[in-house]
């Protein structure tokens, strides 16, 4: 059981205390796809390709994931070249339980934008699920480059039937088609446990500089999906929230300078008096402790996406230690801000 930590200066922090399987390297299944062709002009080359996952073992019946899959042979190397059309799953009988359409159009031999997909079966106490986590490219516009975006689908029992869970609810309150998600509370007398805790699970998020894994809570067999953590703390008599920690991959890009500075503070909030001006010189030791940041999350059309705001780093940088935010300060560390790998 792994305990999450909380902000230093909060003085109340909500989170879930369980253990934390990671969603983000490849599972049982990493299959990519991309968009149907609809809604625009038609292209006869259009070549149909389908790839299967599975079979996934949950609830006690089998369940086959089908990414059928667009392509437009083509002796370009456009990475518009080949999209999902749709996803399928079905179960032992042959019968489809779920099937999602990602409708698009061709536009001059290649297609306005694309879809890859990629499957995973997790387990727990609770049961077991498939998360799905799907990457939409396209042209930002005629001079600027790719736009990237991820989302996700996590689908468990919803009344007795396999289907996506939907947006995680707040900590505290009933999941949509769940039960209310148990949590733990700490505060300056100690921890309480509230109900019995559901699987905590850890999604490989882009934050736009690098990746954090954002904590969530699910019952895969009452569909009852919520946020894994919350952070906050009593400001003017009312309580607000605050970033939470969580864990970070991220991957440097070599200086080119010879020395660059960033700000680092003492603690993970705007206080322009306590700001320290570190020289990072191109041999500098630097070393990521972690990651805060406040996580809300957006849905649309079944799929479901983190939204982050006041997004800090944890650093050590020789031997000073504090945190740094903002897009000049993670650049000079070797982290520009960029699209996630597809």
């Amino acid at each position: 059981m792994r305990v999450l930590s909380f902000p230093k200066n909060a003085f109340i922090s909500l989170c879930a205390l369980v253990a934390v399987p990671w969603l983000g390297v490849p599972g049982l299944s990493d299959q990519r796809a991309a968009v149907q062709q609809a809604g625009g002009s038609t292209d006869a080359r259009v070549e149909d390709a389908d790839e299967r996952a599975g079979p996934f073992l949950i609830a006690g019946e089998n369940y086959t994931v089908v990414l059928r899959q667009k392509r437009l042979p083509s002796a370009s190397e456009s990475a518009f070249l080949q999209t999902l059309a749709r996803v399928e799953i079905i179960g032992a009988s042959g019968n489809v339980v779920y099937s999602k359409v990602f409708p698009a159009a061709t536009e001059q031999g290649h297609f306005q934008n694309t879809v890859s997909a990629s499957t995973q079966l997790t387990s727990g106490k609770t049961g077991s699920g498939l998360v799905m986590r799907y990457v939409d490219r396209r042209a930002a516009s005629q001079t600027s480059g790719i736009e990237t975006r991820e989302s996700w689908q996590l689908l468990g029992l919803v009344n007795g039937k396999l289907a996506p869970l939907g947006k995680p609810a707040p900590i505290g309150a009933p999941a949509a088609g769940g039960p209310s998600m148990g949590v733990m509370m700490r505060a300056a007398n100690g921890t309480v446990s509230v109900i019995s805790q559901p699987d905590t699970i850890e999604v490989r998020a882009w934050s736009g500089s690098f990746y954090v894994f954002v904590p969530l809570r699910v019952n895969w067999n009452h569909g009852g999906l919520a946020e894994g953590q919350r952070c906050v703390e009593m400001f003017g008599g009312t309580l607000r929230d605050v970033g939470c920690d969580m864990r970070v991959e991220a991957n440097r890009i070599p200086a080119r300078e010879e020395f660059t500075f960033v700000r680092l503070l003492p603690e993970a909030q705007e206080n322009p008096e306590a700001a320290e001006h570190v020289v990072v010189q191109k041999d500098s030791k630097l070393e990521i402790l972690g990651a805060r940041a406040i996580t809300s999350w957006d849905e649309s059309d079944e799929l479901i996406r983190p939204v982050f705001s006041n997004v800090w780093l944890h650093m050590r940088i020789d031997q000073r230690e504090g945190w740094i935010n903002g897009e000049e300060d993670f650049a000079a560390i070797g982290l520009p801000a960029a699209s996630p790998v597809p």
